[in-house]
């Protein structure tokens, strides 16, 4: 079991408390993480599909995501792409959007606290180069920035989209609104926003 830094407001810094990951949980403490979406040509994002366990279990979620190990911050998250998806890069390729806090309920009913740091890269690799970790990351899809922007818009909407799943085969699965992890605040839509911005070359975002 991992252990992980306890945080605490205002500023979210480590409180020099370390403790397992399901005990951090149960106490309600607050635990940083991170994820890292990768942009794709059209512009799209690579979005994982959520293993059928822990939090959101089967739903849409970014392309890499993890908590904070003790003692980790900031562009330590690259650990996390390497291990779910075997894709690396330069750190002076990725960029920090923002920082948010989320609290949600995982699958076994326990609140989550969580300080999230967002950051993005480009990453044209092909879907079959990359490497799924069968555990963690049961398949992988590239979706349209407009396809997320118009999802979260319009509920009704439903549109498809080209993935591989862990064992390395083409699939293609039709989506809606529904299928995306429920983050408060419009986090996927303000993502897919940035995204639109951020393959121009243009830094001029609010996140």
């Amino acid at each position: 079991m991992e252990l992980v830094d306890v945080l605490a407001p205002p500023d979210f810094r480590p409180t020099g408390k370390i403790k397992r990951v399901d005990e951090a949980i149960a106490s309600g403490d607050w635990l940083g993480v991170a994820n890292l979406w990768l942009l794709r040509p059209g512009p799209a994002l690579l979005y994982q599909l959520r293993p059928k366990f822990g939090w959101e279990p089967g739903k849409l979620d970014g392309s890499v995501g993890g908590y904070y190990r003790a003692g980790e911050s900031g562009l330590d998250i690259m650990r996390e792409a390497q291990e779910e998806l075997g894709w690396k890069c330069a750190e002076n390729e990725v960029v920090l959007l923002g920082r948010h806090i989320s609290v949600g309920v995982d699958s076994l009913s326990r609140e989550r606290r969580l300080v999230v740091s967002a950051y993005m890269a480009t990453s044209d690799t092909p879907l079959a180069e990359f490497k799924l970790d069968v555990n963690e990351v049961p398949a992988i899809f590239e979706i349209l920035a407009d396809d997320v922007i118009r999802a979260f818009k319009d509920p009704n909407y439903t549109f498809q989209a080209t993935g591989m799943n862990c064992e390395g085969e083409r699939v293609v699965r039709g989506f809606s609104l529904s299928d995306f992890s429920y983050v408060f605040g419009g986090y996927h839509l303000k993502v897919a926003k940035i995204a639109k911005i951020y393959a121009t070359g243009n830094s001029d975002w609010y996140y």
